[in-house]
């Protein structure tokens, strides 16, 4: 009778569990909404980086000609092309191209990967504070996070998709690996591995997902996950084995982002990125933000800049300040209360220490103060601008809001307060999650017309055309390349010596066709930006390419006579070794996922 009661009980518990979780992803998908209100328009609303929907009909145009993965796009780089997912990570597009493949337009398929940023980071973020401290403090994270300024000016000032899209994987990061280190019982007194392998998989999954997201935002948070896992470490009861599971972990990270990381860190000096993100206006020394504007400083739609005269705001959020700077004391004055914890309660008390700790690390990053950490730090130089360290205090300040709520051990102050905070959190910062303007007349054919593409897009971005390319610096300081509208190609093949026709038969991004007949010995130019990969077939030969010009462009020699030309852009040695790593590593990891499906009490 007593089993049977205890079995209703349990069931009746489970439901109420369940409806609850429920209850907490309707409200995180509610204030997504609310928040995304202006992509309900139509068009899109005026940002900074207006490239996504160009960048996302290249990349469909590229896929749907045979390139897996894609790395070249044609149009883009003044119409002569450029190996633009070679090294940009690609993953927000690849979303994109998911939404667009289901019949959605350009335009709403990047209108959906934003929303799809917001909600799912919310989601996230519910998951690891609620495994920490409960559902109550779970939501309240949640919504921090999805309301902390720097949301807002990612989303309707920058228009930055993928540092948008890193908001997801960052919480989900950290939980994973906190499940990794907390899959531990006992029994009879003997502590039982129960770590499970599938956390060693996700957390590599999501952290190569990062990885090929922003790897601008991947690169800073690796200063501070070392520090999280030592934590973790020290806090374990099997601390060599949770060592051993990390450093699996990160090497699947490795293997899995292989196809994208390598190609892009070995072939980076063949492009002019050092000299348009390493110097001048985009030298990290002169985007340093100034304490007072972390704090409080006048919302705008401009740029960042040298000095205070930035117009933009870099402030934290006063409401996220000053509920991480409470979760701290009442952090501090619990730990003096409760030193006799079960060693999973010292994790949970002492974890809003170390996420105050590197709280106030992030905030340190943005300042001038720590100027000796970047110019130790060399590769830290590609983020550009300090303020990038916001997309943390984001994170950590809205888990310590969390926190704060787990402290207040009564219910209904946890109600009052939790109340109190979304009160404020909604009057102080829904008002930022506007656009400045919208541009409800742009369709899909004005965003992906030549005439956009080749000249207003190319020019707001160019830094992956290959070095060598003829550079000037403009009168604020800016390199930028010697090429006018006029010099836009108005065809893909020109003749420069000689006497020969050029009837083009396949015309893609990555791949020109045509058929020649030469009168006599000839020269030929290619109006596509020469990079490694590209080959020219004569007659199924190869023959050599000439790039001894002002643009890098593709010459060759055509001998008399009638021949069949092919321009193909290849993997080289070492992107087919990445793409073969990759690959390879995914059908393992694939393989221990089912394996370990199949047989669930291995360990």
């Amino acid at each position: 009778m007593g089993e049977i009661f205890l079995k209703k009980y349990i069931q009746k518990f489970a439901v109420f569990k369940m409806k609850i979780n429920l209850a907490s992803i309707l409200i995180v998908l509610f204030f997504s909404i609310l928040i995304s209100l202006p992509l309900l328009q139509p068009g899109l609303y005026l940002i900074h980086d207006d490239q996504h929907i160009a960048r996302l009909f290249l990349f469909d145009k590229s896929l749907k000609t045979g390139q897996f993965p894609v790395r070249w796009v044609d149009e883009l780089g003044f119409g002569f092309g450029y190996p633009l997912f070679n090294f940009y990570p690609p993953f927000t597009y690849m979303l994109g191209e998911i939404f667009h493949l289901i019949s959605f337009n350009y335009v709403d398929s990047i209108k959906l990967v934003f929303f799809s940023s917001i909600f799912f980071s919310g989601i996230a973020m519910y998951i690891f504070v609620k495994d920490l401290w409960g559902k109550a403090a779970g939501v309240i994270s949640s919504l921090f996070y999805l309301l902390v300024p720097y949301r807002a000016l990612d989303m309707y000032v920058r228009g930055a998709l993928a540092e948008s899209f890193s908001f997801v994987w960052l919480p989900a990061i950290l939980w994973s690996f906190y499940k990794l280190s907390s899959l531990q019982e006992r029994s009879d007194y003997k502590l039982i591995s129960t770590n499970s392998p599938k956390y060693i998989y996700l957390s590599a999954i999501l952290l190569a997902l990062l990885m090929i997201t922003h790897n601008l935002i991947f690169l800073p948070f690796m200063l501070t996950l070392p520090i999280y896992l030592l934590y973790l470490t020290l806090r374990s009861e099997m601390p060599i084995k949770f060592i051993v599971y990390c450093l699996w972990s990160i090497v699947y990270v490795l293997l899995l982002s292989a196809f994208f990381w390598i190609p892009a860190l070995i072939e980076k000096k063949f492009t002019i990125v050092d000299e348009m993100l390493l110097q001048n206006l985009a030298d990290f020394r002169i985007h340093f933000v100034y304490p007072q504007q972390l704090w409080n400083w006048t919302w705008g739609f401009g740029g960042s800049t040298e000095g205070l005269l930035d117009g933009i705001s870099f402030k934290i959020g006063k409401l996220h300040v000053l509920a991480a700077l409470a979760a701290f004391a009442l952090g501090i004055l619990h730990l003096m209360k409760n030193k006799r914890l079960s060693n999973l309660s010292i994790i949970n008390y002492h974890l809003p220490l170390l996420f105050f700790a590197l709280f106030v690390f992030s905030a340190f990053m943005t300042v001038s103060y720590s100027k000796f950490i970047w110019e130790i730090i060399k590769p830290l130089a590609y983020l550009q601008f300090p303020w990038r360290f916001l997309t943390f205090t984001a994170l950590f300040s809205s888990i310590l809001a969390g926190a704060f709520i787990y402290y207040l051990k009564v219910p209904i102050l946890r109600l009052t307060f939790g109340s109190i905070l979304i009160f404020i959190l909604l009057f102080s910062n829904l008002k930022l999650f506007k656009p400045q303007q919208y541009r409800t007349n742009l369709t899909d054919s004005e965003a992906t017309s030549s005439e956009t593409i080749n000249w207003d897009i190319s020019k707001t971005s160019f830094e992956y055309i290959p070095k060598g390319v003829e550079l000037y610096q403009d009168e604020r300081g800016i390199n930028m390349v010697t090429i006018s509208k006029n010099d836009i190609p108005k065809q893909k093949l020109e003749l420069t010596s000689g006497e020969a026709s050029l009837p083009i038969i396949k015309n893609s991004p990555s791949a020109v066709t045509f058929n020649t007949e030469a009168q006599k010995d000839s020269v030929i130019q290619a109006n596509i930006f020469n990079f490694p990969g590209w080959q020219v077939l004569i007659d199924s030969q190869n023959t050599l390419i000439d790039d001894n010009n002002n643009l890098k462009l593709i010459t060759f020699k055509v001998p008399q006579g009638i021949h069949e030309i092919k321009l193909q852009f290849k993997n080289t040695p070492i992107r087919t070794i990445a793409n073969l790593i990759s690959l390879l590593s995914m059908v393992i990891l694939a393989l221990l996922i089912v394996n370990k499906w199949l047989n669930p009490t291995k360990t």
